[in-house]
């Protein structure tokens, strides 16, 4: 191989880490480092100070991931923010009805205009834009970061492997009826991305292309009035709360954004690549049920 040749592959080599990493960074998984590398130094510290690391407490339920799940409610302080607390959208079943009959045609519109959407780059690379699916009725949304391949392909978004966890764990809500009384289900939350069409090798989005594509999600929640919005990774979370934190930082929170609360979790693909993610997730579901019950 000449030099040339080389330098090229090791460019090439260079950029796909550097994408992986940005991925991992933007889905959580850097979070997960992180505590892990933090965990291995106080294990250290104990061992060298003669004592044995605590034994992991036996696990009393298992959750719909297969993995242990708690058997007491996460403790989380909730946190307000960005906006005054006001009364949330309607939780009655009848009144959510309503709200889902007014918003469809209002859905049917965007969804529309979604599609036909040449206000950046994007829709010269894209196969399909993706507009989101789902109705008002739970009052419950889930935003990620952007479409992926088989989104791409399908014009639907959730509907590769990472979708596939997002179905699990929303009927594993469900199955455990978190909120008694509510299906749960992709016909009754809403499930959508801050940005609407797929980026080149599913890079992550730039901020030009979030800001052409808000205002659409913007008007999705207006015409969806949520009780609740939960956040899938990092990117979702920064844009929708206006903020640069650690997803860490922001997990275990409840902040009241565009009329509705709003917690923030791992990505599904997150959860994928590191299944000791499953269990905070599943926390994190415990905290949107709670909070979706209470004003």
């Amino acid at each position: 191989m000449d030099g040339e040749n080389l330098r090229r592959e090791l460019a090439d080599i260079t950029k796909s880490l550097r994408r992986t990493l940005e991925r991992e960074l933007h889905a959580g998984g850097g979070d997960l480092i992180a505590t892990a590398a933090k965990q291995k130094r106080k294990m250290a510290a104990k061992s060298g100070a003669g004592t044995a690391p605590a034994p992991a407490a036996a696990a009393e339920e298992i959750d719909l991931f297969g993995e242990p799940a708690p058997t007491k409610p996460a403790k989380v302080t909730p946190v307000t923010a960005f906006e005054a607390p006001a009364p949330l959208p309607a939780l009655d079943p009848g009144a959510r009805a309503a709200i889902a009959r007014a918003a469809e045609p209002v859905l049917a519109k965007i969804a529309e205009e979604v599609r036909a959407c040449r206000s950046c780059a994007l829709w010269e690379t894209r196969g399909q834009a993706v507009p989101g699916v789902g109705s008002a009725l739970a009052g419950i949304v889930f935003v990620g970061e952007a479409p992926g391949a088989e989104e791409d392909r399908l014009g639907e978004p959730f509907v590769g492997r990472g979708g596939q966890l997002l179905d699990r764990i929303i009927k594993a809500m469900d199955d455990a009826r978190l909120i008694p009384g509510l299906r749960l289900d992709r016909s009754t939350v809403f499930i959508g991305n801050v940005l609407h069409c797929r980026p080149p090798e599913n890079r992550v989005p730039l901020a030009f292309e979030v800001e052409q594509s808000s205002p659409h999600l913007r008007r999705q929640l207006e015409a969806l009035q949520p009780r609740i919005i939960c956040c899938l990774g990092k990117t979702a979370a920064e844009h929708l709360l206006g903020s640069k934190a650690s997803l860490a930082s922001m997990r275990g929170r409840v902040y009241r954004v565009y009329g509705a609360k709003l917690i923030v979790t791992y990505h599904p693909a997150a959860v994928l690549r590191n299944p000791e993610l499953k269990r905070p997730v599943w926390e994190d579901m415990q905290l949107l049920a709670r909070e979706y019950q209470t004003e």
